[in-house]
C-alpha cells in the first residue's frame, strides 16, 4: 500500500487567450504542505480577490493537514494509532469512512491499516535492506480494514488491536483538494487548479480548451501523453517511479500490496485514475496498480457505477485507457488500447 504525498504529474495549461471580455487573469501560488508542494491557480479579475481565495483554499489544506498526518502529534491520525478508541473530527471522520468503503470495493487492496507494515519500508534509507520475512509477518497480524470500526454516533474510531495504524497518505491529499477547490468556489473563482505533488482537480473549462493535463513517463524524464480535463474532474497517477530503490539489482517501490506486506507484484508502471472525486482518485489508482493491468481492466469494465476513467501503461509502454477518453488522450508514440 502506498504511503506517500510526493507524485510528479506535469500540468500543461492552455494559455493563449486566456482573457474574457472581463479581462481574467490567472493567478497561482505554490508553498509546501502535506509532504509535498502544492500549486493552486485562480483565474480572476483582481489580483487581491484571486490571492484572497488562495490564501483560504491553503488554510483548509493546512487544516487537514494538522488532524490527518501522522507526523503531528496532536492530530487525529496519532490519537487513533495510539489509543483504541478515539473521537474524531468530521472531517477525519469523513475520510476514514471514505477509504473503509474503498476498501470494501477493492477487497482490502487499498487498505489505511498498511502503515502496519509500511514503517518497515525505508525506502528513503542510504543503508536500505528489505526487511526480514520474519518482521513483515508480525506486521501483517496488524493490517486489514476491518480492524477499524466507526460509531458515526459520537464519529468515534475504534481498533480492534492495540498494534493498528493507520495512515492516510492514499486519500487526504485528495480530500485536502476537493476542500481547497470547494473553498476557491465558495470565493468566486469559477476557472482553476488545486494540484498537490501531481494529484489535482480542475475548475471550469479553462474558457472552452479544457485542461490539458501532462502525465510523467514512467521510465524516463518528460511526459509520456496527455489528457484533457473538463470542469470538475480529478486525476491522480500511481506508479512505482514515484519512490523506489534497487538493492541488489531489484527495484523495490512504495506501493505496497496489503497481503503480502511486499511492494506489489503488478505489470503495471502507472495507472492514472479520473473521476469527479479527488478524495477516492488515489485510492483507487493504487488498488488498480496491485491488481494488475487485466484485472485492474475488468475491475473498470465491471464497476461502472463508480465512474473511473484509467490510463493504465504496462512494463512494455503499451497503453490501456477507457474508452470514454480516446477523444481526450495523445498518446504520440505509443499503442494505445481501449476497453
Amino acid at each position: 500500500m502506498k504511503h506517500k504525498y510526493t507524485l510528479i504529474l506535469t500540468i500543461i495549461v492552455v494559455s493563449l487567450l486566456l482573457f474574457s471580455c472581463s479581462r481574467q487573469q490567472r493567478y497561482s501560488l505554490s508553498k509546501m504542505a502535506m509532504g509535498t508542494i502544492v500549486t493552486i491557480t485562480a483565474d480572476s479579475t483582481s489580483n487581491k480577490k484571486a490571492y484572497e481565495a488562495i490564501n483560504q483554499a491553503f488554510e483548509t489544506i493546512k487544516h487537514i493537514e494538522e488532524i490527518m498526518s501522522p507526523y503531528i502529534p496532536t492530530s487525529d491520525v496519532a490519537h487513533i494509532n495510539n489509543n483504541l478508541q478515539t473521537n474524531v473530527s468530521n472531517d477525519t471522520f469523513t475520510v476514514i469512512k471514505l477509504a473503509l468503503e474503498l476498501s470494501y470495493n477493492t477487497h482490502g487492496l487499498f487498505d489505511i491499516t498498511f502503515a502496519s507494515a509500511g514503517s518497515l519500508w525505508q525506502l528513503q534509507s542510504p543503508s536500505f535492506v528489505p526487511p526480514s520475512q520474519g518482521s513483515i509477518n508480525q506486521r501483517l497480524k496488524c493490517v486489514g480494514y476491518r480492524y477499524i470500526q466507526l460509531n458515526p454516533k459520537t464519529r468515534t474510531v475504534i481498533k480492534q488491536k492495540p498494534c493498528v495504524t493507520i495512515g492516510l497518505g492514499g486519500i487526504a491529499k485528495g480530500y485536502a483538494i476537493a476542500q481547497a477547490a470547494l473553498v476557491l468556489k465558495q470565493c468566486g473563482i469559477q476557472q482553476g487548479i488545486v494540484e498537490a505533488g501531481g494529484d489535482l482537480q480542475v475548475l471550469g473549462d479553462n474558457y472552452g480548451y479544457g485542461y490539458t493535463i501532462g502525465i510523467k513517463h514512467p521510465r524516463q524524464e518528460g511526459i509520456i501523453g496527455t489528457v484533457i480535463l473538463h470542469d470538475g474532474q480529478a486525476i491522480a497517477t500511481s506508479g512505482d517511479y514515484e519512490r523506489y530503490t534497487i538493492y541488489k539489482g531489484k527495484r523495490y517501490h512504495h506501493i505496497l500490496d496489503p497481503a503480502t506486506g511486499y511492494p506489489a507484484q503488478s505489470d503495471i508502471i502507472s495507472v492514472s485514475v479520473i473521476t469527479s472525486n479527488p478524495t477516492i482518485c488515489d485510492g483507487y489508482a493504487t488498488a488498480l496498480f496491485i491488481m494488475g493491468t487485466q484485472q485492474a481492466i475488468a475491475f473498470c469494465k465491471n464497476n461502472a457505477e463508480f465512474n473511473l476513467y484509467c490510463i493504465i501503461i504496462d512494463k512494455n509502454l503499451n497503453i490501456y485507457c477507457s474508452k470514454d477518453l480516446l477523444q481526450r488522450i495523445s498518446f504520440s508514440h505509443h499503442s494505445v488500447y481501449p476497453f
